[in-house]
Order: C-alpha cells, then sequence, then structure tokens
C-alpha cells in the first residue's frame, strides 16, 4: 500500500453531517495507515475526525471501514518524518508539510469491497477538486504558466465561439476561461464533476453580473447527455474542455459520444490536451540525466508522481485523439501552446520581464507550425462535428 501517492478519506462533516472526501498523501505501516495534513492552516477533513472518528478509506479498487485519531510527532527526529520525506521526497515534503507537527493515524476495521476503476477515478478526482476549490484561482493566477495556457485558450475561443451562441463547457472549474467567454455574450453549460468548484464559479458569477449567461451542471463527463436533456438542452453550438478534463477521463469514448450528441450540425469542439511529447521535458530532463522523467508520458496511463495530476492519468498525441474522434469529428486545426517556454511545475526555470514576453510571442508563432505544433507542453485541437 505504501507505494501510492494518495490516499481517498471520507470523514462526516461536523456541521452539516454529510461525507466529505479528500486526497491525502500517506505513508502505511503493518497496522495502520499515517496521513499527513498540509501546513496551510486547519484542515476541515482533520477536524471532522476529531468530532466523528468513524471514517472510510479508499484505496485502489477497494473501501474499507476505518477510525482515525489525531496525534502529535514525537519532534524532529520522529522517524514518521523521514519515512514520509523518504517516500515524497524533501521539495515537497519542506513546501507543503513544513511545521506541521500533528499527524492522523488511520486504523482499517472492515473490508466492505471492490470498487471499479471509473469509480476510482471520478471518486478521486471529485475529492480532490472539492478539497482545492477555494483556493484553486491561486493555481492558475499565481503561475505564469498556467495564466498563459488560459490566456491562449480564451483568445482562440474568441475567435471561434460568437455572443449569442450556447457553448457546452467541460470541466469548468472555478471559472478562468468561462467568465471570460459570458463577458463576450456568450451562454456557457458549464459542467464539472466537483460541485464545490461550481459553487466557488457561481459565487464570481454573481458578482459580476453573469449568472444569468452560466448554467452550472454537476456531472461527469458521460453523465453530460442525461443531464442536459433534464435542462431542457437538447444541443449546443459549440463545445470546449481544456487542459485536464480529457486527460483524466477514464472513459473518454463515452465522453466523446455524448459530446457528439449534443452538438449541432457543422459545430466546433476545441479540446486542450496535456500532449504526449513535450520537447522542452523530454530535453530538460535528459540533460539532468533524468530519463524517467523525460519519458515519462510515453507510457499510459502516466503515475502520479510523474505527471501534475492527482490522480494516474494519460497523455495524448494528436494522432492518439484522433483515433478516439474520428469518424465522428474532422480535425481542422492544431495550436501548440507552451513549446518555448517551461511547463508550468518548472516555472523556476521561465525568463522574466521582457524575455518572458519575447518567448509568448515566439511560442505563438511556433504553435500554429508542424511539427512543432505537436511538441509542446498542451496542445489546443479544433474539430467540426461531421
Amino acid at each position: 500500500m505504501s507505494s501510492g501517492q494518495y490516499l481517498r478519506v471520507e470523514t462526516i462533516g461536523r456541521k452539516t453531517g454529510r461525507p466529505h472526501q479528500v486526497l491525502v498523501r500517506y505513508i502505511a505501516e503493518k497496522d495502520r495507515i499515517i496521513a499527513f495534513p498540509q501546513n496551510t492552516g486547519k484542515q476541515d477533513w482533520v477536524r471532522n475526525i476529531v468530532a466523528h472518528p468513524d471514517i472510510k478509506v479508499y484505496y485502489e479498487d477497494s473501501i474499507s471501514t476505518a477510525k482515525g485519531s489525531v496525534k502529535q510527532i514525537s519532534g524532529i527526529r520522529d522517524p514518521l518524518l523521514s519515512f514520509f520525506t523518504r517516500k515524497y521526497g524533501s521539495s515537497t515534503t519542506n513546501r507543503w508539510y513544513k511545521g506541521q507537527h500533528f499527524y492522523v493515524e488511520i486504523s482499517l476495521l472492515k473490508e466492505l469491497g471492490s470498487i471499479g476503476y471509473d469509480e476510482v477515478i471520478y471518486g478521486d478526482l471529485e475529492a480532490a477538486f472539492d478539497s482545492v476549490a477555494e483556493n484553486y484561482d491561486h493555481h492558475i493566477f499565481d503561475n505564469p504558466i498556467n495564466t498563459w495556457l488560459r490566456n491562449v485558450s480564451i483568445g482562440t475561443m474568441s475567435d471561434i465561439f460568437k455572443p449569442g451562441q450556447t457553448v457546452l463547457e467541460v470541466g469548468c472549474g472555478t471559472g478562468t476561461e468561462t467568465l471570460s467567454l459570458a463577458r463576450k455574450g456568450i451562454r456557457i453549460v458549464a459542467a464539472d464533476i466537483s460541485q464545490k468548484m461550481l459553487d466557488v464559479l457561481t459565487r464570481k458569477a454573481a458578482r459580476a453580473g453573469l449568472s444569468e449567461r452560466i448554467i452550472p451542471v454537476h456531472c461527469r463527463p458521460n453523465e453530460l447527455k442525461e443531464r442536459l436533456s433534464k435542462l431542457g438542452i437538447d444541443q449546443v453550438d459549440g463545445a470546449y474542455s481544456t487542459y485536464g478534463a480529457i486527460n483524466t477521463e477514464p472513459n473518454l469514448e463515452s465522453m466523446i459520444i455524448n459530446l457528439h450528441s449534443l452538438l449541432k450540425k457543422d459545430a466546433l469542439l476545441l479540446l486542450g490536451v496535456w500532449n504526449k511529447f513535450c520537447i522542452y521535458e523530454m530535453a530538460g530532463y535528459l540533460l539532468r540525466l533524468n530519463p524517467s522523467l523525460a519519458f515519462a508520458r510515453l507510457r499510459n496511463p502516466v503515475p502520479v508522481g510523474k505527471s501534475r495530476f492527482c490522480v494516474a492519468s494519460n497523455a495524448f498525441s494528436v494522432g492518439e485523439l484522433n483515433s478516439y474522434l474520428g469518424p465522428k469529428f474532422k480535425l481542422l486545426r492544431v495550436i501548440g501552446v507552451v513549446i518555448t517556454l517551461p511547463p508550468s511545475n518548472l516555472t523556476k526555470y521561465l525568463p522574466r520581464g521582457k524575455s518572458f514576453d519575447l518567448l509568448k510571442s515566439i511560442d505563438l508563432n511556433l504553435g500554429s507550425s508542424f511539427p512543432l505544433n505537436r511538441l509542446g507542453d498542451h496542445f489546443l485541437a479544433l474539430y467540426r462535428k461531421v
């Protein structure tokens, strides 16, 4: 069990009485699991355990009842700290856990049964994004590469979607792109697997006076047709999904079928995809003599710890993506994004000031040219329904 990167823990909300799930880093011993809370302040899941110690634990394909208790480390030389640092590395430990003096001890009680792979992935995704929803905008706007990715996608969508259209967004998060397009007069059906992400988006839309142009929908991608039909929406004028949902979706074929059935004839679909071939990452890690990271994306699923996702994810080349969409969609254009720039997890190598602006300009030009448009950290693929 100790080889996994994350454990999903379900507590009972001390105020709401409802289940609350979160992904946590952990280490496992023979008779217990140790999870450290992050050092970012008081954690709801920890306070829930203090109030209600009976919890559930999800790992791989099983679910078990468990008992949780909050304890204090014995000191800086506590062996738990060294085990945890050995598993996750000093960089991660120092960034997210330094100064944390408490841990949660979890004792497994009874296995309740197994769960399917899709359910594991969907559950982990929902738990992960629920837990970071309130601070997710900092993840975007505090990282210049994540901000640049959104600027490129918003610029592209502003050209292909028009005011007055109804457009479906799959994986809207807290609405970085949603709000920008709504301000341009586009009606957005904003779907996400995380209700807490949608709650943040709803508050932001209300403050911006855009609530009438945004329809939040809490569902999985393979439930889109059914959920939209209940809202009286049979077809939309276009759709997009950028930077994550495609790569973490465990049932991509079902998602594509749903999108095809919802789009009007000749409607446009824009997909932002974590690329299998990132020239910057491959060259950089090879120069640092780290081939396992240089070629980590070549084998699907890419394991947690070698990607930027909290669950095992799939990196796709343009050709692999086409194999899922054809013959339902025709590829019109590919735009490479973050080619000459370091990916979002390597911003310590990012030049500042005018050099950064110059590289962004070069990136835009290279992103439209073959073959470099297929060698960025991400690519945007524009399709038309056929």
